[in-house]
């Protein structure tokens, strides 16, 4: 037996094994399990992937993500949820009991800055008094300031315009804005027909996604086990993924209305597949220089220490 097939039958053994410990909890509630949807987000696939047969009942929770996602794991109505890794710093200093437990690593395909053709924009030194569009508290509006600075640019220089994603597309196509910090789909609708070019190596900035929820919902045994059991299930669905890409695609056009051919672009221009993974110190220190920037830029009004937000409680599960 090669080393390699016995640390696979070694990680399948510890997954069966996790599972059985996870029945009795699964088995002594129908309490469900709340998680949040939205188009794009594991659970738009979770059915073509065959993983949509929990044993406990699931309550979509579909709004709108931000704040409102924040306030909803405050009240206790929702237990399950994916945002970048910057809302949890907001959720420290409003005193959302947050807890990170996995993370989906980033790509360098997940972020950059698209300049608008014809722009005159060929280097970050162009952006100075220039329109740039960002995300308000999102990983786009730290890759905007890291990438300022590292070219000895404020805000200050140039002309910033905090907006959502698809009102930014939208000002961008009809010439409102100069540039645009974007990634994945819509970085790919940015420079669709030539509207715009992606600034290669702007910054070597990578966020991350995680997987968050409640820390009182660790201490609950069965909502933990439910936790504990959708994550597997999500690793397996993004397996799916990563295995079916015209399938995702499809789905993922119906969802939109973006083109199929638009998403396989995406799959194929993307250094890795999306995969589910444990928490790890790289994404912390990460997720830490993101925090300190936002204190060092009076973005927010006092320094956090992430760390005691991230949980590697279900490291085993996620490895295996």
């Amino acid at each position: 037996m090669t080393d390699l097939t016995r640390r696979k039958l070694l990680r399948g053994a510890a997954a069966l094994g996790a599972a059985g410990l996870l029945a009795p909890a699964l088995a002594a509630t129908q309490e469900p399990l709340r998680v949040w949807r939205y188009k794009g987000s594991a659970a738009s696939f979770i059915e073509l992937a065959g993983q949509a047969d929990t044993p406990y009942p699931v309550q979509w929770v579909d709004i709108a993500g931000g704040n409102i996602v924040l306030e909803a794991l405050r009240s206790g109505s929702l237990d399950y949820t994916q945002m970048s890794d910057v809302p949890p710093i907001f959720a420290s200093l409003a005193q959302v009991p947050l807890a990170v437990v996995a993370l989906l690593p980033g790509d360098r395909q997940d972020l950059g800055l698209v300049v608008g053709a014809g722009s005159g924009i060929a280097q970050v030194a162009d952006l100075k008094g220039r329109s740039v569009s960002y995300v308000r508290g999102t990983n786009t509006q730290y890759y905007l300031l890291d990438l300022l600075s590292r070219h000895g640019l404020t805000l200050q220089d140039i002309k910033p315009v905090p907006m959502p994603m698809q009102e930014a597309l939208i000002a961008f196509r009809s010439g409102h804005l100069d540039a645009l910090v974007a990634g994945g789909i819509s970085a790919l609708q940015a420079t669709e027909q030539k509207q715009g070019a992606r600034l290669e190596n702007a910054s070597p900035f990578v966020g991350n996604t995680v997987i968050a929820t409640r820390r009182d919902a660790l201490d609950d045994p069965a909502k933990r086990a439910q936790i504990a059991d959708f994550l597997r299930r999500e690793r397996a669905i993004w397996a799916w993924v990563a295995a079916n890409p015209e399938a995702w695609a499809q789905r993922s056009s119906e969802l939109t209305g973006i083109s199929a051919e638009l998403y396989l672009r995406q799959f194929r221009e993307r250094g890795q597949p999306v995969r589910l993974a444990p928490i790890s110190e790289p994404a912390i220190v990460s997720a830490q220089q993101v925090a300190d920037s936002f204190f060092e830029h009076r973005l927010i009004r006092q320094r956090v220490d992430v760390r005691p937000l991230w949980r590697d409680d279900f490291k085993t599960i996620l490895e295996a």
